[in-house]
């Protein structure tokens, strides 16, 4: 890994997203209202199935 930050990493594909969706006809409002929403309810991975996702012992 280099020094770069994680904004720094993350930032200009995220414009260019918004800006793809943009060229696609979605505005930017519903751009972002949706990658909040993914956000907040994606587990990236993480088995939701696995006991500490339940409330079980880890």
């Amino acid at each position: 890994m280099d020094n770069m930050t994680a904004e720094a990493f993350l930032k200009p594909r995220l414009e260019a997203l918004v800006r793809d969706a943009d060229k696609a006809g979605y505005s930017q409002d519903v751009t972002v209202a949706l990658l909040i929403s993914l956000l907040d309810t994606l587990n990236f991975g993480a088995d939701p199935n696995s006991p500490s996702d339940q409330g079980g012992a880890a």
